[in-house]
């Protein structure tokens, strides 16, 4: 990628360069490609403000966190523009049903936690990148992962169970920053949802193989 790295930078537009930073940062090859990337980014946040999109600002802040977790610093962006990137993400406290039923059996388990916890002590993008359910004290992230954590086979457009990159460069990210992660699958959750003794069950075994102690 780098050979290309003179014709993306004289050719290449503003959304251009954000979808390369996003996809070295959430494919864990922004070390590999640091040049690449430290290039990108730099033409990326020097972009005009008002045209940039709410998936360009959210690309950015990812890219900025995922490499922060790596111990690299990248340019700080302009004023204006680290305005509009804290901006477009709010804190969100509202969970699915099955996250709020999740919640109580783990509660009823005893394991103590909160929802939407940001990942960071000091963290101003809101809910990007929250856990779902957590025990900042433990250092324990539940996640639930619903369909759209999950690739979709090609032509019959049925969900897999295989991760998405987004998903993965999450946990990836939680881990890197000190979290133990739980990722809960909601195909296995649809098999025991029904019956609240399977379903503490099954979450006090996915609790047990993480090593976590009630």
């Amino acid at each position: 990628m780098e050979a290309n790295m003179e014709k993306l930078l004289k050719n290449g537009i503003a959304q251009g360069f954000c979808n390369i930073c996003y996809a070295l940062a959430i494919s864990d090859f922004g070390k590999q490609h640091i040049k690449l990337l430290v290039e990108m980014w730099n033409r990326a946040v020097q972009m005009d403000v008002s045209n940039s999109s709410k998936e360009m600002l959210s690309q950015l802040a990812q890219v900025e966190a995922f490499m922060k977790a790596d111990r690299i610093d990248l340019e700080e962006p302009p004023s204006e523009l680290r305005l509009r990137m804290v901006s477009i993400v709010e804190k969100d406290n509202t969970v699915s049903r099955s996250h709020a039923q999740i919640s109580g059996m783990l509660t009823k388990l005893g394991f103590i936690h909160e929802n939407e916890v940001p990942p960071l002590e000091e963290w101003v993008m809101g809910s990007m990148l929250a856990i779902d359910m957590a025990c900042p004290k433990q250092k324990i992230a539940i996640e639930f992962d619903g369909p759209s954590h999950y690739l979709k086979s090609v032509g019959t457009g049925d969900v897999t169970r295989l991760e998405n990159g987004a998903t993965k460069a999450k946990r990836r990210f939680l881990e890197r920053v000190g979290w133990k992660v739980i990722n809960l699958n909601y195909q296995d959750w649809i098999e025991v949802r029904h019956n609240k003794s399977e379903g503490i069950l099954f979450l006090k075994k996915k609790l047990s193989d993480a090593g976590v102690k009630l």
